[in-house]
């Protein structure tokens, strides 16, 4: 049984997002306000109900009362006006009245919100900002109204334009895969395939998607290498790689004036890409990149850009249609960079695609990259050696050929392993390490995510608890990868507990156990919406 549960941090409001359609809102007030109320009301197309004087009503809701689109009903308050109501708003100076309108709504069992005074809302309004299908919400808990504004400002300008085009367009993908593939049995698949589809690409790509695009992701969805309709229907599998290479025009495979470099893009922070990545990133005439590329890396792209499609079960398809891509792009003389993640010849597949057009008479340039295996876990805060704890460490891959076991290496306590390609399938691999190749269930474990980013996270436990400790904390967000060995605990402090979250054991604001503090959003995983 997992030890570890998070401890809520008491005094924070329940944040929901209340459907309002057609119900009835009263607003108690006519001034400027009553008016950001009511048009917060209109925007959830809820029925609104104005209760003011109009002699003094300020010009905006006068002219929506005019227009038709909220109900005037009366300039005083009067207890019948609560009938139906579903939630109430009342914004007025006047606090003894606002009190006595507040006891009526009690007494009717009607949440309220009175403006300027939180000891008497049932909820709190939030500074908002909204996109489209987008809503940010910001909350002080009725502390610093002012100051939430500010914060929803500074949000608003770092996020991306063209948020809420992409949210529509996923939104219209979710229903059409659902559509293609409406089984129960095939939610969960539908949910990791489309999941894979917001955190690879990026979001003005996501925003772009045309009606073609979605056809070419379905028949990709529905054709995945060995993929067995939940419905009992065989997909047809997609063409081998001999079929696709034979699709390359025969010209394509002679020396034109093209050249291809495969570049190592490091873990992710921009600022440690060499020098050398970076020339041939600004000089390229076309990048294939690698999916799990993240988005700070794919900014400094200027030229025609394509992102891999290697989704569960895709991964050779779309590797011989990068090949294709590549060998048409440099016999039109063009000079094609192959982005990939990490270092290029690390489980990168580097050497086979050298290899591959090695065989069509091109000579491929590798710009090296810093490997996530030694990176992550020294931005982390775990030494892969460390004197008389871990005199060796190892690199290998969780998963083999086509999404099976991978051989694994026998335990030794003196030893650091690295597991590359290890999460998607992290019940199997630990089960297969405990129970086969002598691996204790209590050596500690540590899953590092999005090494060098922003949303850095390490989750951490035991070998035999890690994949509960991470479902309690959302699941895994990639990329990511495993570690396993006693040196994870050489810098983390005693105080954070056998198993938990941070940000990184280095960090002296850390998070220690389940005490969760300055989290940052990190554990912010869940799909609220529940499956696809």
């Amino acid at each position: 049984m997992v030890s570890f549960v998070r401890t809520p941090q008491k005094g924070a409001s329940l944040m929901i997002a209340w459907q309002c359609q057609q119900q009835k809102i009263v607003v108690v007030g006519n001034n400027t306000i009553a008016a950001s109320r009511v048009f917060s009301a209109l925007e959830a197309d809820a029925n609104v109900e104005l209760i003011g004087d109009k002699d003094t009503m300020c010009n905006e809701l006068l002219v929506r009362i005019e227009r038709g689109e909220i109900t005037w009903v009366a300039s005083e308050f009067q207890p019948l006006h609560l009938h139906n109501a579903d939630l109430a708003f009342v914004c007025l100076r006047d606090q003894d009245l606002a009190r006595q309108i507040v006891k009526v709504c009690k007494e009717k069992r009607v949440p309220v919100n009175v403006a300027d005074m939180s000891d008497l809302c049932d909820f709190f309004m939030t500074s908002t900002h909204r996109d489209q299908s987008l809503q940010v919400a910001v909350s002080t808990n009725g502390q610093a109204s002012k100051l939430a504004s500010r914060i929803r400002r500074q949000i608003a300008s770092a996020l991306p334009t063209n948020l809420g085009a992409a949210i529509q367009r996923v939104g219209l993908l979710r229903r059409r895969i659902r559509g293609s593939d409406p089984s129960d049995a095939a939610s969960t698949r539908r949910m990791h395939w489309l999941a894979q589809i917001c955190e690879y690409w990026s979001l003005d790509r996501l925003a772009a998607l045309s009606d073609r695009d979605m056809e070419g992701l379905l028949n990709l969805y529905n054709n995945d290498e060995g993929y067995e309709s939940l419905e009992g229907a065989i997909m047809s599998p997609l063409p081998s790689a001999s079929q696709q290479l034979d699709n390359i025009p025969t010209e394509m495979t002679t020396p034109k004036t093209g050249s291809l470099t495969l570049v190592g893009s490091g873990p992710g922070d921009p600022s440690l890409l060499t020098v050398a990545a970076v020339d041939a990133i600004k000089n390229a005439d076309l990048v294939l990149a690698d999916k799990i590329v993240p988005a700070e890396v794919i900014a400094l792209v200027k030229c025609d850009l394509q992102i891999a499609r290697k989704f569960p079960g895709n991964a050779d398809a779309a590797q011989n249609e990068f090949n294709q891509e590549a060998l048409k792009a440099m016999a039109e003389g063009k000079k094609v960079v192959r982005l990939k993640q990490g270092d290029p010849y690390l489980f990168g597949r580097g050497g086979e695609e050298v290899l591959f057009f090695r065989e069509h008479n091109y000579d491929v340039k590798v710009i090296p990259g810093i490997s996530s295996s030694t990176a992550a876990p020294l931005l982390c805060g775990i030494p892969l050696t460390h004197r008389g704890v871990a005199s060796q460490f190892l690199v290998t891959t969780g998963t083999g050929a086509k999404n099976s076991s991978a051989p694994l290496p026998t335990y030794d306590a003196k030893r650091t392993d690295v597991y590359l390609m290890a999460i998607h399938r992290l019940e199997k691999l630990t089960e297969d390490l405990i129970r086969d190749q002598q691996y204790p269930a209590d050596v500690p474990c540590a899953i590092l995510e999005r090494a060098s980013c922003a949303d850095q996270r390490i989750v951490y436990g035991t070998l035999g608890s890690i994949c509960q400790v991470l479902d309690s904390v959302g699941g895994s967000r990639p990329p990511g990868l495993m570690v396993v060995g006693w040196a994870i605990n050489v810098l983390k402090k005693e105080s954070s507990g056998l198993e938990g979250v941070a940000k990184s054991f280095l960090d002296s604001t850390a998070n220690e156990g389940s005490k969760f503090h300055n989290t940052q959003g990190i554990l912010a995983l869940h799909e609220p919406e529940g499956v696809c």
